[in-house]
């Protein structure tokens, strides 16, 4: 149910959800600037090995050859990509991972905080606060959040990254054109499950309790555990549904599906967190959603007062 909630909630909060893509923005632009001068070193590189490697087709999808293939080719090119940069100016290079790897996900950390700090005064009271107020408000806790969130993200990264390209450079025509999508498909969505339940209740538990950032962790895995199966499952669909998506349509609809995605998984993690938690909370403007443990104590209590 929580997933259908979350939806639910998504939509009376749509405004929200516009004003976090629009931070979004905000932040891929400035990351973008400052990437410009990678761009420009590395430009020609990046097409001849891309062009080489056929990987315009391969972007997209299954309707565009062979999905294994592609995927085999995607990996083939980035290798040729990776070799070439660093030869090239192996300062630069590192430079561009710091940008990408850690400014950028730090200032979209805080984004993501300041958005679920909203819900919070919407979940709770149904009050309307501005995104920017919230943000200067929870600057503090926020930067924390990111910072140690930036850290976790090159770990969670490196595993995923290292676990994929390791099936997808698989040198065997049978084996990328038949079981390479299954396979890449079941590990992605195990993998980033995985992720996402070791993570779900921390920036909630942040956000409620104003812990900080390490007792928020731990109160928000304690959380998770409490309705473990349920959250599993809906986690599980959330994935299957994202890469599916990406494996149908190809890798350019990330570009829709990341932001949108992201935005649905701070929603859902504020929902699953006070499900577990057993709090009162507002699903939309007319309806608010009472635990059962909550709904037993207010019967006990209305008995009660009648006698």
């Amino acid at each position: 149910m929580s997933f259908i909630y979350s939806l639910k909630l998504f939509s009376c909060n749509w405004a929200k959800a516009l004003k976090l893509f629009l931070y979004y923005l905000i932040v891929w632009g400035v990351c973008f600037c400052l990437l410009l001068p990678c761009f420009f070193a590395f430009k020609d590189i990046v097409v001849t090995e891309f062009q080489a490697a056929n990987i315009q087709t391969s972007f997209s999808g299954v309707f565009r050859g062979t999905l294994g293939e592609g995927m085999h080719n995607i990996a083939q090119g980035v290798l040729g990509v990776l070799t070439e940069v660093t030869a090239a100016n192996l300062w630069l290079f590192i430079y561009g991972l710091f940008v990408i790897f850690i400014l950028m996900p730090f200032l979209l950390n805080i984004g993501k905080y300041t958005f679920c700090s909203m819900l919070y005064y919407f979940m709770t009271s149904k009050s309307e606060v501005g995104f920017c107020g919230t943000m200067i408000k929870t600057l503090k806790n926020s930067t924390c959040f990111a910072a140690v969130k930036v850290f976790h993200n090159i770990v969670f990264l490196a595993i995923t990254l290292v676990s994929v390209y390791s099936i997808c450079i698989i040198d065997s025509p049978q084996f990328y054109v038949s079981w390479l999508p299954v396979v890449a498909f079941v590990l992605l969505v195990l993998l980033f499950t995985i992720e996402q339940i070791l993570v779900l209740g921390w920036c909630p538990a942040m956000v409620v309790f104003n812990s900080n950032v390490f007792v928020a962790y731990q109160k928000g895995f304690k959380a998770v555990r409490r309705h473990f199966l349920t959250t599993l499952g809906t986690t599980v669909l959330y994935f299957a549904l994202f890469w599916a998506f990406v494996m149908i349509f190809g890798v350019f609809t990330m570009t829709v599906l990341v932001p949108l995605m992201t935005i649905l998984l701070c929603v859902y993690n504020m929902v699953a967190f006070f499900i577990s938690q057993g709090m009162r909370f507002y699903v939309n403007e007319n309806r608010i959603l009472t635990p059962k443990k909550l709904e037993e104590v207010d019967n006990i209590n209305k008995t009660a007062f009648i006698l």
